[in-house]
């Protein structure tokens, strides 16, 4: 497996479930060339979370739900929810990202927050 650019680890206690967080916040170049790097980076976190790598670094993730959350700062909504809606049907339909072969990871899901840095007035 390779880096994986992760920006931090969190637990929801609530949901018993571990969150691999990444933040994404205002591009400048072609949407295209963020979004290619945005699924490099998820794929990233499936084998990272999959493989058992997120399990090694992070013992009580073991067995445990993973979030896959992209923070968005200042990003269009429609493009992003777009784009994380076809990723995660796509992946589904994928046997190697299967949560039901590895031993380190119960389920995965994604989820998106959008905010914005500008001052408000």
């Amino acid at each position: 497996m390779g880096e994986v650019t992760v920006n931090f680890i969190a637990f929801d206690e609530v949901l018993d479930a571990c969150l691999m967080v990444l933040v994404e916040e205002a591009w400048s170049e072609p949407v295209e060339v963020h979004l290619r790097a945005l699924q490099d980076r998820l794929y990233g976190c499936l084998d990272a979370a999959l493989d058992g790598q997120l399990a090694i670094q992070f013992p009580q993730s073991l067995g445990k739900p993973v979030i896959i959350r992209i923070d968005c700062y200042d990003l269009d909504r429609g493009e992003i929810d777009g784009f994380i809606g076809r990723f995660a049907d796509g992946v589904a339909a994928l046997p190697e990202y299967s949560t039901e072969t590895s031993p380190y990871v119960s389920e995965i899901r994604f989820e998106v927050n959008h905010e914005s840095l500008a001052p408000r007035h």
